[in-house]
């Protein structure tokens, strides 16, 4: 069975990656100027925390998104699906906590940070195995 994947979904990675850096940037911002004088304590360890993570995930997305070809394609979609997804349960979990919105979500934060380990073992695999000649 050939696998051909890809299609529409690199751009769409792209994109996520895209909007997911230009989040961060803001959220730095943000963080830095609005929320400086509230991030304090454990607050601030966990926007910290997201914001490294995110703003570290975003380009990684970027990268991993535009090197589709390059990858098994049922791994490369594996990575990018979980890092995305990572990324927004993990850092958002954190967000949301830091900044006193919920801490509903923190249960949840390191299931988005095993997402995330997974997608860089994914990613891992789906280069090893490269593009099989069909």
């Amino acid at each position: 069975m050939s696998e051909s994947l890809p299609g529409p979904w690199p751009n769409r990675f792209l994109i996520l990656a895209g909007v997911f850096g230009a989040i961060g940037v803001a959220l730095a911002a943000i963080g830095a100027h609005a929320l400086a004088d509230i991030l304090v304590g454990k607050a601030a360890l966990r926007f910290d925390t997201a914001l490294r993570m995110h703003l570290t995930h975003a380009p990684a997305l970027l990268a991993l998104a535009a090197s589709a070809k390059l990858s098994a394609p049922r791994w490369w979609l594996a990575a990018c699906s979980l890092m995305g997804l990572g990324t927004l349960v993990f850092c958002g979990g954190l967000y949301l906590a830091a900044m006193g919105v919920s801490t509903l979500l923190l249960p949840i934060v390191p299931a988005g940070g095993s997402a995330l380990i997974a997608s860089w073992l994914a990613a891992s695999i789906g280069f090893a195995r490269g593009v099989r000649p069909g």
